[in-house]
């Protein structure tokens, strides 16, 4: 098993209301099932205009990929990470966890693009 230690800070906030993303943020991540396959028209109640060009925005959203959370975070210039990724690198823990062999993570991911359409 993998552990990390880190000093880095993370804040939980009672979401009952349109947060306002710190300006300090490095990372935001939207770890909900806000936007899953079907609602797909549905984002986090952010105010999208306090994301900045410096941060990095993720959604563990694998379908759709591109989320309108992730497409309203690019507008403004943040680096995106869909939720292709983390469905992926499951799938090669879980492989390896199994056969005990290294997954394929490039063909994994190729083929989840592909039965994304992506």
């Amino acid at each position: 098993m993998m552990s990390w230690n880190t000093a880095l800070k993370a804040d939980f906030v009672l979401w009952d209301h349109d947060y306002s993303v710190p300006a300090d943020c490095d990372v935001l991540v939207n770890a909900t099932s806000i936007a899953l396959f079907p609602d797909i028209h549905s984002k986090p109640g952010l105010v999208y205009s306090t994301i900045l060009d410096s941060m990095v925005v993720c959604d563990v959203i694998p379908n759709p990929p591109r989320t309108l959370f992730l497409k309203e975070a690019q507008q403004r210039g943040a680096r995106i990470l869909d939720g292709l990724d983390m469905l992926v690198y499951q799938g090669a823990i879980s492989f390896k966890l199994w056969t005990g062999l290294e997954a394929p993570i490039p063909v994994m991911r190729a083929a989840l693009e592909n039965a994304m359409g992506v």
